[in-house]
């Protein structure tokens, strides 16, 4: 070989290895970075015993959880700080309809999180009550439809916080706490704005926590800051969230406040939670509902689990009227795999007191006292 073709041969070496080198930093710079795909598809098969005065079978949308898919990402940057972001799409899958809102209607924020310093989000975001009492309510953990009446404090993420600002803590000694703010985005910063803060504390099987939440000036005549609910004049019974005056007046204010705890004893499970909901409507009335649930569920065997909740609510108001709702929810559930299982739910409620009708969910009110719904379906999570 000539010392042409040698000092070739040595440049066509160094191209190679550059490539492989620069290659390689592009590799290990991807795995620094990281996007997740993840949802839950539920449905099942429903019988209302009342619905408006009749009785419904239908294919509905949910049964357990909510339909969506989202978009999770995670890019690190070093000495422990990480950027992050979530993209969430609500949907039903009875008709392939977008819902909350939008594309990204159930979560759409971004931010940076550190080991030591704790996390910051903006965006649409779930406030304290969602995000942290979630674990301590039946609704969430084994009986789909199960909420407080209405999900009259928010506690199975009806709602969300559009334009907000987020802080979760890290751990210290098994307890973190969180803060969010909602700006109005107006030049009346008072005017359909909203806050929200909360405490955990977590060991072993032992977890409590507490949440409070403030929805300012929601009346009518402002576009809410959150997803609203249809809103019922028709009764004393009433649609989530935002529960008119007899007037017909818009919810000038909705204040809650709650507590919750679970206990894991293994193949047992307890959890409860207590919640206080003030309603100050724009006529200056208002209505205060008082929430509390007692729930546990078992593992049979591996594969089978059975809860079993009771929720009563009572509720007051200024005019001196008062509501009372008594439920229980009965649930069974078949895991088919880590991902996929069936279930099998009942719920009973009733109202009583100027409760004129039970309503398990909005969509299928009934016209009297008593309401009872069944449902079988299937849900998979990826």
């Amino acid at each position: 070989m000539n010392r042409k073709n040698f000092s070739a041969g040595l440049k066509h070496i160094a191209w190679v290895c550059a490539a492989m080198t620069l290659g390689g930093v592009g590799t290990a710079a991807h795995a620094q970075s990281s996007v997740t795909l993840y949802g839950v598809i539920s449905t099942s098969l429903e019988y209302v015993s009342n619905a408006r005065g009749n009785h419904l079978f239908a294919l509905s949308n949910a049964g357990m959880m909510p339909p969506r898919f989202g978009l999770r990402g995670v890019e690190d940057l070093g000495g422990g700080t990480k950027a992050i972001f979530t993209l969430e799409n609500g949907f039903n899958i009875t008709n392939g309809a977008m819902l909350n809102g939008g594309i990204f209607g159930r979560q759409a924020y971004v931010g940076l999180s550190n080991d030591r310093a704790g996390t910051v989000t903006m965006g649409r975001q779930y406030e304290e009550m969602t995000s942290t009492l979630w674990f301590a309510t039946a609704s969430n953990v084994f009986a789909g439809y199960g909420a407080h009446i209405g999900d009259n404090d928010n506690m199975f993420f009806t709602n969300r916080f559009n334009n907000a600002v987020r802080y979760a803590s890290p751990n210290f000694s098994g307890f973190s706490f969180a803060g969010s703010y909602a700006f109005s985005n107006s030049t009346q910063f008072n005017n359909n704005n909203g806050y929200s803060g909360s405490v955990t504390y977590s060991s072993g099987p032992l977890k409590v926590a507490g949440a409070f939440t403030q929805f300012n000036r929601r009346s009518a005549a402002v576009p809410s800051n959150l997803a609203s609910g249809a809103v019922d004049n028709t009764g004393w019974g009433f649609s989530s969230p935002f529960i008119n005056s007899l007037s017909g007046a818009g919810t000038d204010q909705q204040r809650i406040f709650g507590v919750g705890g679970s206990y894991d004893f293994g193949t047992f499970h307890v959890l409860g939670n207590y919640t206080n909901v003030l309603f100050n409507y724009a006529d200056s009335t208002g209505l205060r509902l008082q929430n509390l649930e007692g729930s546990a569920y078992k593992y049979i065997t591996p594969f089978v689990i059975l809860g079993l909740s009771y929720v009563y609510t009572h509720g007051e108001y200024s005019v001196g009227r008062s509501t009372h709702y008594n439920q229980v929810d009965l649930a069974g559930h078949y895991l088919l795999s880590k991902r996929t299982e069936l279930y099998l739910i009942g719920i009973y409620q009733r109202a009583s007191g100027q409760g004129t009708f039970a309503q398990i969910y909005t969509a299928s009110p009934s016209s009297g006292k008593n309401q009872t719904l069944i449902e079988s379906g299937i849900m998979h999570k990826f």
